[in-house]
């Protein structure tokens, strides 16, 4: 066989051992979803280890969330929380990269407001929720302002930290081009530090809707959270669990979708940056 012959055979033989593999890891998690689900459905039908007015059964929560996507006020509450969930993480984005750049970049910036950032990060969040919707009041405004407070400090301190880890040998390379200020930043500082805001932007993004979902729950006139609270509060469980289901699926929607964007924007990165948690 010719040596092209030989070296197609050989990458046909490397994808196929790599493709099994993946296979492989993706039956497990469906074989595992399944075993949960179905010991789910039996310990409470069958077994009677949970009761099912507490822990309704797979197929209970299933027929709620069928009955829950035909009423209008749950796309209604849907649409009152992706529309807060949006406003205020383009905002937290927003203030974040510009801000987390300009503390990264300037010295006097670094060393004057980084450490009230930091202490600002620190401070319990969740418990100024019951504030600001106090003075907020119970619609859209309270629920942007949680989001936003939740999402900008990943945001912010991730690039932030980004910002140091620039090589100044590029930072060199593009003075010697002709880059300087803003045209600096963005064809250097910005590209390096992507990878760092994207994986605080998919941080940002979780903190943001549990912080939408908890301004919806303790104080709303909207929402999939007041949805949940009503559904909780009346003991209607599989209603509660279906409406659970739902944002678990938005949460991790976004995050893949951050994710998908990240390896889009940033595939000269091939290592992993971990957000500030």
């Amino acid at each position: 066989m010719d040596p092209d012959g030989r070296t197609i055979m050989t990458k046909a033989r490397r994808t196929n051992r790599a493709l099994p593999a993946d296979a492989k890891w993706t039956a497990i998690l469906g074989i595992a979803v399944v075993g949960i689900v179905a010991f789910w459905q039996l310990a409470v039908t069958r077994l009677e280890l949970v009761p099912a007015a507490f822990l309704p059964p797979p197929t209970a929560v299933a027929a709620a969330f069928t009955e829950l996507v035909t009423r209008a006020e749950f796309w209604s509450a849907l649409l009152f929380s992706l529309q807060n969930l949006a406003i205020g993480l383009v905002a937290a984005v927003v203030v974040g990269v510009v801000a987390g750049l300009a503390v990264g970049w300037f010295p006097v910036l670094h060393f004057t407001v980084a450490p009230f950032l930091w202490l600002l990060y620190s401070t319990p969040k969740v418990a100024l929720a019951p504030l600001f919707i106090l003075v907020l009041g119970l619609g859209n405004s309270s629920k942007i302002a949680l989001v936003f407070l939740l999402a900008v400090f990943p945001i912010l301190l991730n690039t932030m930290e980004g910002v140091e880890t620039v090589s100044p040998s590029l930072v060199r390379a593009g003075r010697v081009f002709g880059f300087h200020g803003v045209a600096l930043g963005a064809k250097i500082i910005l590209p390096s530090t992507l990878p760092f805001s994207l994986a605080g932007i998919q941080r940002g993004a979780a903190l943001g809707f549990t912080g939408a979902v908890l301004g919806e729950f303790l104080g709303g006139a909207g929402g999939l959270g007041h949805m949940l609270e009503r559904a909780a509060f009346d003991f209607r469980m599989d209603e509660a669990l279906a409406i659970v289901l739902v944002m678990v699926v938005i949460a991790n929607g976004l995050l893949l979708a951050i994710s998908g964007a990240r390896r889009r924007w940033a595939p000269w990165y091939s290592g992993s940056v971990s957000a500030v948690s």
